[in-house]
């Protein structure tokens, strides 16, 4: 595969993943946020064990521990959190917000892991959660309502604290298995722990029909964004460096942004410009520096 292709393939995942919460919140007008994840991770879940079905690698006993964490961390809260938060935010917002996984992942290297933080580091995470404030509420602190936007955004954030964990803790299992492997358990285990989530709702699925747009917007989750994206970005990730396949999730909140205008109507005001502005540029200066401990699951977030 050229360079040239490469690079392409990652911009086209960038821009179906930006269209995942304008997809996510279509899907969510027709289901609830917990049957909406599991029936993506279902799909997810069948194709990647059709696809990966001979690959002879299995992970060893000792490591189930950490796959189910980072199964948890990573598909079963994460997606939980993130279905929600969409259903009661706008798609912009959460694009933008969800951003801000490099910048937890910073502070979780330097609270848990004993990492020194340099001072551009410091700095970036302050323009990030200056930039977060003025996101959640709206440039006026006076006048912010505690409502269902709110909340939203607050589950945004926590998705962005789940995928840190997810993504610090995962880079270990990098060291003695391949992605596509970790991918399919995680998603596999992910999968079967929404069940005790939704089992109240399964059953009453025969009562609902799911339109065609519907279907369409999951299997473009499912498929497109949770398999084909995750698979295609680790391609990138082998041939060229992370903070060169990491600059590329910048275009995600842009890209979501108009896409949101467009097709939801969303309204974009000043403050969720120049809040999403500090939180980008505020990431950008705290993960810039490509370090070895965080190689690869840093960056990648769907």
């Amino acid at each position: 595969m050229s360079t040239l292709w490469i690079h392409l393939e990652l911009f086209l995942v960038v821009a179906i993943w930006a269209g995942t919460f304008v997809s996510t919140k279509m899907v969510l007008a027709e289901m609830t946020p917990v049957l909406s994840a599991l029936f993506r991770y279902l799909i997810a879940s069948a194709i990647l064990c059709i696809i990966d079905y001979k690959n002879p690698e299995r992970v060893a006993k000792k490591d189930y521990p950490l796959i189910v964490f980072l199964s948890v961390t990573g598909v079963t809260f994460y997606y939980l959190l993130q279905h929600y938060g969409i259903k009661y935010t706008n798609a912009t917002n959460a694009a933008i917000l969800v951003s801000l996984s490099p910048v937890f992942i910073g502070l979780i290297f330097w609270t848990l892991l004993g990492e020194r933080l340099k001072g551009i580091t410091v700095i970036g995470l302050a323009l990030s959660f200056t930039g977060c404030f003025l996101v959640i509420t709206n440039g006026n602190l006076a006048s912010m309502q505690i409502n269902e936007q709110f909340w939203g955004n607050v589950l945004i954030l926590l998705t962005a604290v789940s995928w840190a964990l997810y993504s610090v803790f995962g880079k270990r299992l990098l060291k003695f298995y391949s992605a596509r492997t970790i991918i399919k358990y995680t998603t596999v285990i992910g999968t079967l722990l929404l069940f005790p989530f939704s089992w109240g709702e399964i059953q009453s699925v025969g009562s609902f029909s799911l339109s065609w747009v519907g279907w369409a917007n999951l299997f473009y989750l499912g498929g497109l964004a949770s398999v084909y994206g995750y698979l295609a970005w680790y391609r990138g990730l082998a041939k060229l460096p992370a903070v060169t396949v990491g600059s590329y999730l910048y275009f995600r909140p842009f890209l979501t942004g108009i896409l949101a205008a467009v097709i939801l109507k969303d309204r974009v005001g000043p403050a969720l410009i120049l809040g999403g502005a500090l939180i980008l540029f505020g990431t950008y200066l705290t993960a810039r520096e490509d370090r070895p401990a965080r190689d690869h699951q840093d960056v990648i977030s769907g």
